[in-house]
């Protein structure tokens, strides 16, 4: 017979909290067993009690803090502890931006084995009502007679009882009660299971993903809550494909690159930054480490709608973008139209796949910017080594990734790593982007 698992008890204990996880969780030692506790910075004196189903093993929740560090502030959103969304409105933004700093030079040095020349400082931005793409959950709750909406509880199992947010855009935050009103007036209340919300500029759009088909009744609601509160609603039936504009039928959403003089067309699910302040300021040091000069022939890989690959073009003899998905590629295409470059070319392409036949492969270029899923280049990096390519800019969702990434450019391929830092694209949670310059001699 198995060994039977000891019962954990129900009563509060003491903690000193030694570290944090990746999660943003206070790391402990109970016994011999590492523990996981919400709510704890390292330093900290903790009062804690054991939470229990398969989902929370070997985690525990923070009581009361008896000594707390002196990184710990109040937490500026009352739904802080239960919501998901967030889990170090508890840390100070210059901890936060250390810790991540120091997560990435660590996973540089342990995973890559690599050390960079220059520790660029923390790129940060809008601390606060930053983000402009997010999906909600929602759940009609018969108990409570409402339709809740908003992001998951941190166990995923429930949606979070919500009336504020203080990291969504202000328009959609200020919203928020406004929108679970509206559905719990819908004939379909009981089937809107997300809503995924996309913020320009100028116009924020809600996105309602619809189970059963819509009543008249419902739509003349959904026009009405559109009218009153400015925002976009678009309706979802079925798959991506099946998204169509209610109210007005002629939003555009766009971002800007305002120093650039750029503008950026966008459909609602279509994939940008989360931080819209924050990346202008990527976009900036991006070209500032790159360097592009009138004479360069720059290749971005992962380039999506073009968000670097515009401004590269601006200043570069000629840039290519190249993405996998093909409705991105016209969206860059015509996003270069609309911004007046004609030194710009587009390709779609498996970039996880040899791309030998296509045409974009053959140019020599002298410079590349990277910025891959969380999965990484590593598919890529034999190619670019073989390449005639003097700099590479590496941006990067996952900096273990990357720290894997760099340890071959580095120690495999020959390039030196000059520089790294982390963009703090989404303060509040553990979640970083990161940059990395990369530069070798120019080959012949």
């Amino acid at each position: 017979m198995g060994r039977s698992r000891k019962k954990l008890s129900d009563q509060p204990f003491q903690l000193d909290i030694t570290s944090i996880d990746s999660k943003g969780m206070g790391l402990a030692v109970l016994g011999e067993k590492k523990l996981h506790v919400y709510d704890a910075l390292p330093g900290e004196k903790v009062v804690a009690r054991h939470l229990f189903g398969r989902s929370q093993r070997g985690r525990a929740e923070t009581l009361e803090v008896l000594q707390p560090s002196v990184d710990r502030v109040q937490p500026r959103c009352p739904h802080f502890g239960y919501c998901g969304a967030c889990s170090l409105q508890h840390m100070s933004m210059d901890a936060q931006l250390a810790r991540k700093q120091t997560a990435l030079l660590q996973a540089l040095k342990n995973t890559g084995q690599v050390e960079p020349i220059l520790i660029y400082p923390p790129l940060s931005g809008p601390e606060w009502n930053y983000r402009r793409k997010a999906r909600l959950s929602v759940r009609d709750v018969a108990a409570k007679e409402r339709v809740l909406v908003g992001f998951r509880e941190r166990d995923g199992r429930y949606v979070a009882d919500m009336n504020e947010c203080h990291i969504l855009r202000k328009e959609i935050a200020d919203a928020l009660p406004k929108i679970s009103r509206t559905l719990e007036t819908l004939d379909c209340r009981a089937t809107v299971p997300q809503i995924e919300v996309a913020c320009g500029d100028e116009y924020c759009a809600l996105i309602i993903r619809h189970m059963e088909e819509i009543s008249p009744h419902d739509v003349e609601h959904l026009k009405l809550f559109a009218r009153e509160t400015g925002l976009g609603v678009l309706l979802q039936p079925a798959g991506p494909d099946s998204i169509h504009r209610l109210e007005p039928v002629d939003l555009q959403l766009e971002y800007g690159i305002e120093r650039l003089g750029l503008r950026f067309h966008f459909e609602p699910l279509d994939f940008i930054q989360v931080n819209g302040g924050l990346n202008q300021q990527m976009v900036l040091r991006a070209l500032e480490l790159l360097n592009p000069q009138a004479e360069d022939n720059i290749l971005d890989l992962f380039c999506g709608l073009g968000n670097f690959t515009l401004p590269l073009a601006v200043r570069a003899a000629n840039v290519t973008g190249v993405e996998g998905s093909g409705e991105m590629v016209e969206r860059g295409r015509s996003n270069a139209s609309l911004n007046g470059l004609n030194n710009v070319e587009f390709h779609c392409a498996d970039l996880y796949k040899p791309c030998d036949e296509a045409p974009w492969p053959l140019a020599d270029y002298n410079k590349i910017l990277l910025d891959p899923p969380r999965s990484g280049a590593e598919e890529l990096l034999p190619w670019i080594a073989a390449s005639k390519v003097s700099r590479v800019l590496y941006i990067s969702c996952n900096p273990e990734t990357l720290a894997k990434d760099a340890g071959l450019l580095v120690n495999q391929y020959d390039f030196k790593l000059q520089g790294a830092g982390i963009i703090n694209m989404f303060p509040h949670t553990p979640h970083s982007e990161a940059i990395a310059l990369f530069e070798r001699e120019s080959r012949g």
